[in-house]
């Protein structure tokens, strides 16, 4: 099957982790975070740890995206008009519409008001977007 992506550049993760913590007889295997074990986590140990455990690909076993994806069809998303979803004047469903028919519809694609990605200053520390679970576990120390 032909793929084509409209729209702009994708981010690119290709990496998946889990959440493990001191919990030995999890149902979902040996020490992985469930929520509704969190009263079974040992009470004494307040660390968990999230590695990363693999690398997601599509079925030619293409997994090389850590860049993101470029489009084959640029074109931004435009704040002034989003459409509706599912909508047929939606801009990126009607250039979709386009290409699949190659009708060329009388919509302007031209883009007033750009998306473009938001950002804070969060982004230039260390960190930058890593994902840290700042929310304390419930669990009773005895």
């Amino acid at each position: 099957m032909d793929v084509v992506q409209i729209g702009e550049a994708t981010r690119g993760k290709n990496e998946f982790s889990i959440t493990m913590v001191d919990d030995p007889e999890s149902n979902f295997g040996p020490w992985v975070y469930s929520p509704e074990r969190e009263s079974k986590i040992n009470p004494k140990n307040q660390w968990g740890i999230q590695p990363l455990v693999g690398r997601s690909e599509n079925a030619d076993g293409f997994s090389d995206y850590t860049s993101g994806l470029l489009p084959d069809i640029a074109l931004e998303e435009d704040l002034g008009n989003l459409g509706i979803l599912g909508d047929q004047n939606e801009p990126m469903l009607a250039r979709a519409i386009q290409e699949i028919t190659g009708v060329t519809a009388k919509f302007d694609f031209t883009v007033a008001m750009p998306a473009k990605i938001m950002t804070s200053s969060k982004m230039f520390t260390p960190i930058k977007d890593n994902m840290v679970e700042d929310n304390p576990l419930n669990i009773k120390m005895e």
